[in-house]
């Protein structure tokens, strides 16, 4: 155990959310990956014992990957950017809460997919020493400033 003082209050929760649009991308995305299962299952499904189970699986696996999957993903999806950090919780099942230093940001980008373009979404890249964290599905002009922020205030970081 250390000695040294825990600080006076724990860091606030991060408040702002996604877009509300990213649902729309996660139930798509959702929908493509049970889909293919979907076909995968009915082929092996015909030649298997109790092909009715092996297609009544993936429809469940459809409804809980369309429907509340996407849905509990966002809800829990929050960031928040202060002049010192990067502050992110997020999690479907686990909830993982990351803080990033400014000082320790190297350079952030936005990156968007056929599926994001055709949503007007943006993923927000910050890249450190340690690897890649992103902020995905936000609207795509707004990702453009939120990284032009995080880049601002990354250099200010790296100046004191």
């Amino acid at each position: 155990m250390s000695d040294e003082p825990l600080p006076a209050a724990p860091t606030p929760e991060p408040a702002r959310r996604l877009s509300d649009t990213a649902r729309w991308l996660w139930r798509a995305q959702g929908a493509f990956a049970t889909g293919v299962a979907l076909v995968i299952t009915g082929a092996v499904g015909r030649e298997a014992p109790g092909g009715a189970l092996w297609v009544l699986l993936p429809l469940a696996a459809f409804a809980i990957g369309v429907v509340a999957v996407p849905e509990l993903r966002w809800s829990r999806w929050r960031y928040e950017i202060r002049d010192e950090e990067i502050d992110l919780r997020h999690g479907t099942v686990t909830i993982t809460r990351t803080l990033i230093p400014m000082l320790r940001v190297q350079h952030v980008d936005t990156t968007r997919g056929p599926l994001d373009q055709l949503l007007g979404l943006a993923t927000v890249v910050i890249h450190t020493a340690a690897g890649r964290t992103t902020i995905p599905a936000l609207d795509s002009d707004y990702a453009g400033r939120l990284r032009d922020q995080i880049a601002t205030l990354a250099r200010t970081a790296d100046e004191l």
